[in-house]
């Protein structure tokens, strides 16, 4: 039971972090494009959205996972290499995440953000989010 339930708590964080954070990083490149004003008023929006679903989503999303780790270790995470791979892309999304809020702080302070950084960081969650499923389907190296 406690694994079923930290795999639905897995995959729900999943959507609201990273699916939630590649629509704020493309939404603000959208807007990026816009008078000042709506900028500004946009990215405290998205600013919200991260601190309200994004970062949430991410600590649910690591939390149940490392639960499944630590708690099936032995009987199918020791025996699954893929696993390796998960997690770095899981790291490196969670990096990306942090840059993403920065920049979408800043932005929302008033400062003039361009948005290559954010589309990069929006870009690596959508990536990462494809790699983890694929890891996830294919599970390479299990026997």
């Amino acid at each position: 039971m406690l694994f079923i339930v930290c795999k639905i708590l897995h995959v729900i964080g999943n959507v609201m972090w990273l699916g939630g954070g590649a629509a704020a990083a493309f939404t603000f490149v959208l807007i990026s494009r816009e008078d000042p004003k709506v900028r500004l008023a946009g990215a405290q929006a998205l600013r919200k959205i991260i601190l309200r679903l994004v970062s949430p989503g991410m600590n649910i999303s690591l939390l149940a996972g490392l639960v499944m780790l630590v708690t099936f270790w032995s009987d199918l995470y020791a025996k699954a290499p893929w696993m390796h791979a998960k997690l770095t892309v899981g790291l490196i999304a969670a990096g990306f995440s942090g840059v993403l809020s920065g920049k979408l702080r800043r932005a929302s302070d008033g400062v003039d953000v361009p948005p290559g950084a954010v589309k990069l960081a929006g870009a690596v969650l959508v990536l990462s989010a494809v790699a983890n499923v694929t890891f996830v389907f294919l599970r390479f190296g299990q026997h």
